[in-house]
């Protein structure tokens, strides 16, 4: 492959990229998540086809210097804007992320506190229990009862 045609293809690359990375960045949560495993792989994918011509169109220094000056300046500007939306793509995954650890650390306190505790919402036949009186009592049982309203009050 010539170095004309690694620039080409790594245009098309880095465009594809970037615009799968501002997808990300603004649909996070609205990708369904049958469909995320694969924008995973194309990202992957395209990470990894980027990371390649990148490489080997470094070998090739001498050849990238001979290229019209318009075609070095689009492929500067270009990796600039790559490297812009890629830092976006950081932040947003790293808050997801803080979020997630964050919402589930919130879930297993609860629990633990609720475990660590005499009082049960349920008594041993699944009946609801009531809420204690003091925080010194225990709970009084008492039969719960299921009702259903047809109406929209």
């Amino acid at each position: 492959m010539t170095t004309e045609q690694m620039v080409i293809e790594l245009k098309s690359v880095t465009y594809d990229l970037i615009s799968l990375l501002e997808r990300e960045n603004q649909g996070m949560r609205a990708i369904p998540m049958q469909e995320y495993e694969r924008f995973i792989n194309d990202k992957t994918a395209l990470c990894m086809r980027y990371e390649q011509l990148v490489t080997a169109l470094r070998k090739h220094g001498d050849e990238l210097k001979k290229l019209p000056t318009e075609i070095r300046a689009e492929l500067r500007e270009l990796q600039e804007r790559f490297h812009d939306v890629a830092d976006k793509n950081r932040i947003v995954l790293l808050a997801m992320r803080r979020t997630t650890d964050h919402i589930v650390k919130t879930i297993v306190d609860s629990i633990k506190k609720q475990a660590a505790s005499d009082f049960s919402p349920y008594d041993k036949y699944g009946n609801a229990a009531s809420a204690p009186i003091s925080s010194y009592s225990k709970p009084q049982q008492q039969k719960s009862l299921s009702v259903s309203l047809n109406k929209t009050l």
